[in-house]
């Protein structure tokens, strides 16, 4: 049974915040901010996030060119470059959070392969780069098809290849790091291996009930408010069914020598992903091959797509040159149909603040401070 010592002066807070990754810290921080003084707590189930934060790939971008087009067509062109914009302020408001040099921020601009399939495209480069232009202030996208030889692609596949100077990409392990040294120097605490049973509604607020592993019974914690912010982890958290999970494969290869290439790449409207991580080539993707298997919040291996994943590494990206891969993992992200983030009330004393549809790099910054509004 708790103490008296651990009742009196670990269960009460005024903001409690379920989930430990970047949705959750940039939450932590902002309400830091607003008010220095007040009592937070992050509960996370795992010994570290356990969602996509310290999973990702490490891209810090905005969208693909045929990315934003699909976008275009699935939810118009106003709420898309809405959203672009989000993404591309969340970027810079991550790294004048952190600052570049504890993120590993690097700039070596973004590419897209374009395949056969998908050359008509390139009609549409000047459209989208018109429409993107009020938040850039200079064209984004441009055809560089003499790099295709030069980083090694097989030109019999990649057809085209498209620049954009803006893209750049971080070390996730250095941000998370980073990151949880700032919210915990504020007086934020972290409390991991607390897996969250159910959230209920009090007078005093709202209560989250813990399974406590060692004494093996249920205590509750209690805050003024509480954040949930699991992405797609709700299980029995709350009634809002409309985000889905997406699990993204990924692996690195061991350092490679000479290495002909350096910067985040993309192709098939953002499914796969791929950049250097030093000499070393990090692959992700390959989910739109399975769909059905990765909705799934299981961290499993799925063999179709890393299978999938190496041969495109063989016969695309390092024709003729020998790799090994190094590791291989997977991490959970949350998708809405919409592509818009949740950022609601569940009820008075429990908001939810959730799903980045890929993006939670860039993305997480910015809705947390919208979520804010949440308590006005």
């Amino acid at each position: 049974m708790l103490s008296f010592w651990e009742k009196n002066s670990f269960l009460e807070y005024d903001y409690l915040i379920i989930g430990s990754g970047l949705m959750g810290l940039h939450i932590a921080y902002e309400l830091t901010e607003r008010e220095p003084n007040a009592k937070i707590v992050i509960l996370e189930r795992g010994i570290f996030p356990s969602g996509a934060s310290t999973k990702n790939a490490g891209f810090a971008c905005f969208g693909s060119l045929t990315e934003i087009i699909s976008d275009f067509n699935l939810n118009g062109v106003e709420q898309t470059i809405e959203i672009v914009k989000e993404r591309y302020e969340g970027i810079g408001l991550l790294c004048d959070r952190l600052g570049k040099e504890n993120i590993g921020y690097e700039v070596h601009g973004g590419y897209e392969l374009i395949f056969e399939k998908d050359l008509g495209v390139l009609d549409k480069i000047e459209e989208v780069n018109c429409r993107l232009f009020p938040i850039f202030k200079k064209n984004i996208f441009e055809l560089n098809n003499e790099k295709i030889i030069q980083f090694g692609f097989d030109p019999n596949e990649v057809k085209a290849l498209i620049y954009n100077s803006f893209e750049g990409q971080i070390d996730t392990g250095k941000m998370m790091e980073t990151f949880v040294k700032l919210v915990t120097s504020k007086g934020v605490q972290i409390l991991t291996g607390c897996e969250v049973l159910s959230i209920k509604e009090s007078p005093r607020g709202g209560v989250a009930t813990v399974e406590h592993k060692v004494l093996k019974e249920s205590i509750d914690f209690t805050a003024r408010k509480v954040f949930v912010c699991t992405n797609a982890c709700m299980d029995n958290l709350s009634d809002v069914e409309i985000v889905r999970p997406g699990r993204g494969q990924v692996l690195i290869t061991k350092p490679i020598a000479h290495l002909p290439f350096e910067g985040v790449f993309h192709f098939d409207a953002g499914y796969y992903y791929f950049r250097n991580y030093q000499q070393r080539v990090l692959l992700g993707g390959g989910r739109n091959i399975d769909f059905e298997k990765e909705e799934s919040t299981d961290f499993e291996y799925n063999e179709k797509i890393l299978d999938n994943l190496k041969s495109i590494l063989t016969k695309v990206i390092l024709p003729g040159i020998q790799f090994e891969i190094e590791d291989e993992w997977s991490g959970i992200m949350g998708f809405t149909a919409d592509k818009k983030s949740i950022i609601q009330s569940q009820s008075e004393h429990v908001k939810l603040v959730m799903s980045c549809n890929g993006m939670g790099v860039a993305l997480t910054g910015i809705i947390a401070k919208k979520a804010l509004s949440l308590l006005d």
